[in-house]
């Protein structure tokens, strides 16, 4: 049954905030206008045609705090509490004739004999419009474009020119690539299949095999706008301070052709080992970068947190860096506390032992002891007539 467009609590999804003896607000008005406040608690049936539609709906609104008070009486009853009780009364009212409208046009389809998808029907149908989920289906096979045996195609002597190659390849990469010597077989046939001749198929396949995240990479062949990640065998020529306050080390790196790149090691990246002038290096998976120099544009490596760097060889030179913050600061040189200072003074005790006299490990302990403050003077020269 509905009376003025109202609907009762059960069919709206609503609590009722008035209890049974309470003022009611929203559908509950419903059983005001009945004249019997102990229907609000249950609410009433509808057999109307718009039932389905209005079972469904979910009511989000709610009142404000103090409406459902048990204890709301003549004088709490305001002209804030009235408007929302009109208000909440209204926008039922409308709910419900949006609710009979849709079901009068579902009505009059299925009348006309046409059939109106639901909702998750139309929801992917608007979804998959002007893709490629819109021309294939699951029980649809989607089409393949599959590539025909090569090997049908080519000469007796191609074959052998093929089977040359891939071995050549195999070897030139042994553990860098998963790519076996039959797979590199298969894809110099389809080169050659295609018309290449087999120099031409055999150097385009090592590029391609080269720009492999974990396979070593030329530095020559790096490209910069088509490249993700590569791996790269090199030595550290020059390091300099960074700019950024990002970074962590900054420098140029050359490989055995003698080509350079500049490496950027940021501070996120993790605790990467530490880069020294001379050191020979292998850097995996690092970040293809391009910028701009004189207007031109040159090709950078960043290594990040997903990047590994591994030492071939140690070299002697300076390691240029800019320190985390997590980094405790080191002494000065002249501080006793430093390993430079410590270094020195034990050079200088080796020093005056083939000048002057044979010196004990001992004494050179007490010596380092003396200077670093750990023992006294009386306690130091107690032990020079050792």
């Amino acid at each position: 049954m509905n009376v003025n467009g109202v609907w009762s609590n059960e069919e709206t999804g609503r609590q009722s905030f008035g209890g049974t003896g309470g003022i009611t607000v929203g559908a509950d008005v419903m059983t005001v206008a009945l004249g019997d406040a102990n229907e609000a608690a249950g609410g009433l049936k509808t057999t109307d045609m718009a039932a389905e539609g209005q079972v469904s709906r979910r009511e989000s609104r709610r009142a404000p705090r103090g409406f459902d008070d048990p204890e709301m009486d003549r004088e709490s009853y305001t002209l804030a509490v009235e408007e929302r009780i009109e208000g909440e009364a209204e926008a039922d009212r409308k709910s419900t004739e949006l609710a009979e409208r849709f079901e009068s046009i579902r009505a009059k389809a299925e009348a006309d004999g046409e059939d109106i998808p639901d909702r998750a029907a139309r929801c992917r149908a608007e979804v998959t419009a002007d893709t490629h989920y819109a021309r294939t289906t699951s029980e649809e096979t989607p089409e393949v474009e599959t590539k025909p045996d090569p090997w049908g195609e080519l000469e007796q002597s191609q074959i052998a020119e093929v089977n040359q190659s891939a071995q050549r390849l195999a070897e030139h990469f042994g553990d860098e690539t998963y790519m076996g010597r039959a797979s590199m077989a298969r894809c110099l046939a389809v080169r050659l299949a295609d018309g290449q001749h087999i120099a031409n198929a055999t150097i385009g396949l090592k590029e391609s095999i080269e720009q492999f995240p974990d396979v070593k990479q030329p530095i020559r062949s790096i490209d910069p706008f088509q490249q993700y990640q590569t791996t790269i065998e090199a030595t550290v020529d020059v390091l300099w301070s960074p700019r950024g306050t990002g970074q962590r080390q900054v420098g140029l790196l050359s490989d055995e052709s003698g080509e350079t790149v500049k490496v950027v090691v940021w501070q996120k990246s993790g605790r990467k080992p530490t880069l020294k002038e001379g050191d020979q290096v292998r850097i995996e998976r690092g970040k293809v970068n391009a910028y701009q120099r004189n207007g031109e544009w040159e090709t950078s490596i960043a290594v990040d947190a997903d990047a590994e760097i591994i030492h071939l060889a140690h070299g002697d030179g300076p390691g240029t860096r800019r320190k985390m913050s997590s980094e405790a600061p080191s002494p000065p040189a002249w501080d006793m506390e430093s390993k430079t200072h410590q270094w020195l003074m034990e050079m200088d005790a080796f020093g005056a032992k083939a000048d002057e006299r044979d010196i004990s490990d001992e004494r050179i302990e007490a010596t380092n002891d003396w200077l670093m403050g750990r023992i006294s003077d009386e306690e130091f020269d107690a032990g020079r007539g050792e």
